[in-house]
């Protein structure tokens, strides 16, 4: 049983591939969902479909906004959004615990990022890095964070 009266979603563009991505994610699913409710929802990706590129990304963002739920608190990650440090980013999550907020949804881009659209309707804009990352990197840099922040707001050792 979760310790947090939290439910996460990770709203994906793209399958993960590759061998290397895979059982990391796994690892840090697992670790997670002893601390909230984890659930991974996958969007087809449309990027190098023949399509150009702005209307694949308006493609993914309507596959996107279909999971989308009202009253849900939508993190989009993009390297031009606020920078936190993983202390922060665990102080974020308390503040949404403590304001009531029960359903958090992590929105990640695939290729070539999220559509403008799918940004604006966030309520936070969180960058990993200023560096352009793997958007397959990205879920497991967000999986390991979000591990890290639950062990900060728990004070177990992990973080050390």
């Amino acid at each position: 049983m979760p310790l947090f009266p939290l439910h996460l979603r990770l709203i994906a563009v793209g399958k993960l591939r590759g061998s290397i991505w895979l059982p990391a994610m796994a690892e840090y699913s697992q670790r997670l969902r002893h601390y909230a409710k984890f659930d991974l929802v996958e969007i087809r990706d449309v990027i190098g479909k023949g399509l150009p590129e702005a209307t694949a990304l308006a493609e993914e963002g309507k596959a996107i906004i279909q999971f989308l739920e009202p009253g849900n608190y939508a993190i989009t990650l993009d390297r031009e959004g606020k920078p936190l440090s993983s202390e922060q980013f665990a102080q974020l999550l308390r503040r949404q615990i403590d304001g009531g907020i029960r359903k958090i949804d992590f929105i990640i881009g695939g290729p070539m990022g999220l559509d403008k659209k799918i940004i604006a309707q966030g309520n936070f804009r969180l960058a990993l890095s200023a560096m352009t990352l793997p958007h397959e990197l990205a879920r497991v840099v967000l999986l390991e964070q979000l591990y890290r922040a639950f062990t900060i707001l728990r004070g177990e050792p992990y973080h050390k």
